[in-house]
């Protein structure tokens, strides 16, 4: 960029220097300062009425993920891309167990174990080596909890409410 002592004399926005920021400070993806220090809480990311059978997008800490509940009544948080294909399973059925994808009809539990892989060999040889990337949750106050963070804490959310919670 090449600005000229006029535009300097002159004030012009042109001659202002590129905005900087400090991204140590505003970036949550994985492996950032800031997204490694707040992964070590849990964060609301919905409603308990939220998760139900039909699968609903969530972002969180800069990830796209997947929120349902299946008929068991298990509430599930995956990562919104299927690990066979790629495709998002927000187009997914919810089904008794898990969550099928709706492109070659893979299904996960709500702690990303494949339970199906139909039109594999011998129902998917593989199967048990499959896992969609998932988050631990917990339904406490009235919402819905994710941990995002490493598996070394788990415990749930607890506090004491500073008032009573209808």
């Amino acid at each position: 960029m090449n600005i000229s002592q006029r535009d300097r004399d002159l004030g012009t926005a042109y001659a202002m220097r590129p905005s900087a920021s400090r991204t140590e400070l505003t970036e949550v993806g994985r492996g950032t300062p800031m997204g490694e220090l707040l992964r070590r809480y849990w964060h609301p990311i919905g409603l308990v009425a939220d998760a139900t059978d039909i699968p609903r997008k969530v972002r969180a800490l800069g990830e796209d993920l997947i929120l349902f509940r299946d008929r068991h009544g298990r509430v599930g948080l995956l990562h919104a891309r299927c690990c066979h294909r790629g495709t998002t399973l927000y187009y997914g059925k919810v089904e008794e167990d898990g969550i099928r994808c709706c492109y070659h009809g893979w299904k996960f539990d709500t702690e990303g174990r494949c339970l199906e892989q139909p039109c594999e060999p011998d129902g998917g040889q593989f199967r048990d080596k499959m896992r969609q990337p998932w988050y631990p949750v917990a339904e406490r106050y009235g919402l819905i909890f994710a941990y995002m963070g490493p598996s070394e804490k788990k415990t749930g959310p607890r506090w004491k409410p500073t008032r009573p919670i209808r």
